[in-house]
């Protein structure tokens, strides 16, 4: 049974947490600051630690630092679980050593698919070799006071694929490396329910033949907060396009198999990822192919080696036309389901549930379909009354016609035809005939005797 030892100094959120990896069928060990961190890694050997950041006395980016200097500890891996969700403390907690990094409130699914991750790997001495590489290298760092990122790949065993570093994590960015010679492969999103609901980064495809060039711009691009898949030619990157979704694609034009050429012309030819923008990078210094780029639909252009201000702006200005453009499409897709929903009110049809997500907006298009909403059930409601009552007038009218019928019937037939005839007769004798009481009071008296 693996052996987790939890650092947090908060002790709700370590008993919570505890219980909850108890839960899940791991042992748990718990410290509550730096120096207990650093006594029990020492003394325990966990299989893997949970780092929290602001710790009182000596902070979680230190621990981590000291533990992956250690020869002893430096094979056990490290996740961060922290509320400082700025890319300036991810950067600080990966250059420290750590394995991943996870945002407090924590995304339960997510946490414990890494944990499996990354003991998977502590197993097969994958993370092993390579943490030993990474302390070396931050040694040498921390002697020199500088390290950069082709130092740090230079110093990696030989059969170290750059996807598989310290340096650059791409589980960090949802991400999962692929053996060595692959380029990792975005998770599809889960729709199971989770305890959080979390957000997802804007996540950009690198197409890259150059290795070195790849990690450094995916590295970059992770401290920035994006997510990255990588490519390593063309072919991987219409792969990559057709299987998962991105927000952006930087794409080297010079690569073999296909091209940045072609795998430009392809989105742009798929209805479906004509949308995708991309930012086409060469080291060429040729007008001629930028003019190419932009006329085949490309949003910029940047020269090799670029600017990392410039290409922040670019990216950034990239994502926010397709943020507007999302937009305006997810308006038009609403104001289409409003005038559906007026035409089926015109038809007697209208079902509330239709303008449910309309309703739910908070801009004055949501407002309105609210107040259509309402005065469309009004409508309804008065309808089923008219209807209703328009049928009562039915059948009283329907009774009518019955009882005309059934007197026009009776007054037809014989019988009472023979009646009516019997009734004038009885009329006829009653002042024809005279009354015995009249006669005898006008009769002449007779004489007495």
């Amino acid at each position: 049974m693996p052996r987790l030892l939890l650092v947090e100094d908060e002790q709700v959120n370590r008993d919570l947490f505890r219980r909850r990896l108890e839960r899940k069928g791991y042992t748990v060990l718990t410290a509550e600051d730096g120096a207990s961190a650093l006594s029990l890694t020492s003394n325990e050997a966990p299989d893997l630690v949970l780092m929290d950041l602001g710790l009182p006395d000596v902070d979680g980016w230190e621990v981590t630092k000291r533990l992956k200097t250690d020869p002893v500890t430096a094979a056990i891996p490290i996740i961060v679980l922290s509320a400082h969700a700025t890319s300036d403390a991810k950067e600080r907690a990966f250059a420290a050593g750590c394995q991943d990094f996870e945002t407090k409130p924590v995304n339960w699914d997510g946490l414990f698919r890494k944990i499996e991750e990354w003991l998977a790997k502590a197993q097969d001495g994958t993370t092993r070799a390579a943490a030993e590489a990474t302390a070396q290298t931050l040694e040498q760092a921390s002697s020199t006071g500088v390290m950069s990122a082709l130092q740090a790949i230079r110093a990696l065993p030989p059969d170290t694929s750059p996807a598989e570093t310290l340096l650059f994590n791409p589980k960090t960015a949802g991400v999962t490396p692929l053996p060595t010679g692959k380029h990792p492969v975005l998770k599809p999103p889960k729709d199971e329910t989770k305890d959080t609901c979390e957000v997802r980064p804007k996540c950009i495809l690198v197409v890259e033949d150059n290795d070195a060039n790849r990690v450094m711009l995916c590295r970059r691009l992770n401290k920035h907060g994006y997510a990255t898949v990588e490519a390593a030619n063309g072919r991987e990157a219409l792969d990559a396009v057709h299987a998962h979704t991105f927000d952006l694609v930087l794409c080297d034009i010079m690569m073999p198999e296909v091209d940045g050429y072609e795998v430009l012309r392809e989105l742009k030819a798929d209805p479906d990822l004509k949308a995708l923008p991309v930012i086409m990078i060469s080291a060429l210094d040729d007008m001629t192919g930028v003019v190419r780029c932009i006329e085949m639909g490309a949003e910029d252009y940047l020269q090799k080696p670029y600017d990392p201000i410039m290409l922040h702006a670019r990216i950034n200005a990239c994502l926010d036309k397709r943020r507007l453009r999302d937009q305006e499409l997810a308006y038009l897709r609403a104001v289409t389901t409003l005038t559906r929903a007026a035409e089926l009110v015109e038809q007697g049809q209208f079902d509330s549930e239709l303008l449910a997500p309309v309703a739910g907006r908070d801009d004055a298009l949501g407002t309105l379909a609210r107040v259509f909403d309402r005065m469309a059930r009004e409508v309804q409601a008065r309808m089923k009354q008219l209807q209703s009552d328009m049928q009562q007038m039915t059948k009283v009218e329907i009774d009518h016609r019955e009882v005309v019928h059934e007197v026009a019937r009776v007054t037809a037939s014989d019988a009472f035809e023979k009646a009516r005839k019997y009734a004038e007769e009885a009329r006829a004798r009653r002042h024809s005939a005279p009354n015995p009481m009249t006669e005898t009071m006008l009769l002449p008296k007779k004489p007495k005797a």
